[in-house]
């Protein structure tokens, strides 16, 4: 018994990394089934036109990450546009003004009227900062409640430049779009799927829509590219705004990235398929594992 109580008390002051769980930090490429240095992810990052960075939105340590990339692709020589899921068409005005009046990061929250459906503003700063640093334009790109329900209602009021543009009429291949839909059905957290039908197809249109209001908006940066401040979900490369992207263009150069919280018992990166519905491999080209801290596990329904 003492060896065991004095194995718990060493063990216990062992220093936090030694206990780290063993993909906190590492990075892996999906595709080449290999681990990346930083380094190696912003090589790869920099030769993409557009970049997106998946988040579990209450986590900090990722948006202290997408911060600390947008300010490595900016030393690399890149100027792309910050496209924000967090803040949606009618607060750009008050973005623009914030901006073009000298503001800075830690006034523009307030500025713009953040929301509090998102975390603190204070979470979502240090990316801001390194914008403004920059001189980066950034886009509130999120679709406005009032056009979300009506599109949600009928496909047909979606907005006509913004479906044009990005071929919204296309629909998902069906092995997409059943995904798209059992992954909303678990969102909603134990209600039966056979009473659903009505509302995840509603949903999965207002899905649908704001991966396309993300890839227009990326889409104006040109040459210069965008970098897309938004959940996992839209930044994964089977679907989302990655899927917009290709049908806009064919031969977009996108990089899909996520950031993933670890959770103990899955210590490979194919482990993690688990956690999503219905993937064969994890669709995204790069996943960043971090420590949790959103409270949450990645588990909607908790």
């Amino acid at each position: 018994m003492f060896l065991r109580v004095l194995a718990v008390v060493l063990v216990c002051a062992l220093p936090a990394a030694a206990q780290e769980h063993p993909l906190a930090g590492k990075i892996w490429d999906v595709g080449a089934r290999a681990y990346l240095s930083e380094d190696e992810l912003v090589a790869k990052l920099t030769a993409a036109t557009y970049v997106l960075l998946g988040e579990v939105h209450d986590n900090r340590e990722h948006h202290r990450l997408q911060a600390q990339m947008l300010d490595r692709l900016v030393k690399a020589g890149r100027k792309p546009v910050v496209v924000f899921e967090q803040m949606d068409a009618t607060q750009q005005a008050a973005l623009d003004r914030h901006v073009a009046g000298g503001g800075d990061a830690a006034g523009l929250g307030p500025a713009v009227g953040w929301s509090n459906i998102w975390p603190a503003w204070s979470a979502y700063q240090p990316i801001a900062a390194v914008a403004i640093a920059a001189g980066l334009p950034m886009i509130a790109a999120n679709v406005p409640d009032a056009a979300l329900r009506d599109g949600m209602r009928d496909p047909a009021r979606v907005d006509a430049g913004l479906a044009a543009r990005t071929k919204f009429a296309e629909p998902l291949p069906a092995s997409l779009r059943q995904s798209l839909e059992q992954e909303l059905i678990a969102m909603l957290c134990g209600m039966p799927a056979n009473t659903l039908g009505p509302v995840i197809q509603q949903m999965a249109i207002g899905q649908r829509m704001r991966d396309s209001a993300f890839a227009d908006a990326l889409t104006r940066g040109g040459a210069a590219g965008g970098v897309l401040i938004a959940g996992s979900g839209h930044t994964r490369t089977d679907r989302g705004v990655p899927w917009v992207l290709r049908q806009m263009d064919s031969a977009a150069k996108v990089a899909g990235m996520a950031f993933f919280e670890t959770v103990a018992e899955l210590t490979n990166p194919d482990d993690y398929t688990r956690t999503m519905i219905d993937v064969p491999a994890l669709p995204f080209d790069y996943v960043w594992f971090t420590r949790g801290g959103s409270g949450g596990g990645g588990d909607p329904c908790r």
